[in-house]
């Protein structure tokens, strides 16, 4: 349950860090770029400053660093570019347009990185439960954008 609720508060950070780095991106020229980049400064000095007190930080660890494959850096990227897109699209699109968007890639994403067992997963197959729970996903976003849909083919015709 602990890591249940976890993934909760999780949830809750995300929502706020949005609309906290926007506002961040506001005060500075409007730029994303510098809001991502305060913001993975701030982080990065939480997270250096609990390695050292966890007692995690040590010479080892910098020799292992060497000796991992590339794509295990990948997550930094990843992490960045998802701050930057958040910060960039909250204002523009809304935060629960975005959310519900990012929702949906990450399930698919998801659901196929577990499928396939990647980057070292425990296997756990596409079953037609997850099939249906993502048909009932789409039908939702469909409902919830109806109106923003009719608009945008109004536009179009």
């Amino acid at each position: 349950m602990l890591y249940y609720g976890i993934s909760l508060v999780m949830g809750i950070a995300i929502s706020m860090q949005a609309p906290i780095n926007a506002s961040l991106s506001r005060s500075l020229q409007a730029s994303p770029i510098l809001a991502a980049l305060i913001s993975f400064v701030i982080g990065s000095a939480c997270l250096l400053l609990f390695a050292c007190l966890s007692g995690e930080l040590n010479a080892d660890i910098f020799k292992s660093l060497l000796k991992q494959s590339w794509w295990k850096f990948l997550g930094g990227i990843l992490g960045a570019f998802f701050v930057f897109g958040t910060i960039l699209l909250a204002p523009k699109i809304g935060l629960i347009n975005m959310f519900l968007l990012i929702l949906i890639g990450q399930l698919i994403t998801g659901m196929l990185l577990d499928n396939f067992g990647a980057f070292g997963l425990n296997i756990k197959p596409i079953s037609w439960h997850k099939i249906l729970g993502l048909v009932i996903v789409f039908g939702g976003l469909l409902v919830f954008f109806m109106k923003e849909i009719k608009e945008g083919l109004q536009i179009y015709s």
